[in-house]
């Protein structure tokens, strides 16, 4: 009945992010620099990804550091490969 300990060490991954980095250090470096002044400025977040893995991990990782439940930004990520996060009461 449960979960074994195993079974939990088995499933790491965070919100579902790959377990091996796939994003060189530089552009993570970016994206950290430009979603921090975007969060603490209240603005539009976007960010160009080079390719489809290091869009899936970097739009996750963009909502699990901008949504909370008393301020929910939107965040999508478009065919172009654009994540895009925009706070609440804000028009685009």
């Amino acid at each position: 009945m449960g979960l074994e300990f195993n079974d939990i060490k088995d499933q790491e991954t965070y919100f579902d992010m790959s377990k091996t980095p796939c994003i060189k250090d530089h552009r993570l470096d970016l994206f950290w620099k430009i979603l921090g002044w975007c969060m603490e400025e209240r603005k539009v977040f976007t960010f160009q990804c080079n390719n489809n893995e290091e869009a899936d991990e970097l739009s996750k990782l963009t909502y699990t550091l901008v949504f909370q439940f008393h301020d929910r930004w939107d965040v999508s990520l478009g065919d172009d490969l654009v994540i895009k996060a925009v706070p609440p009461n804000t028009t685009t």
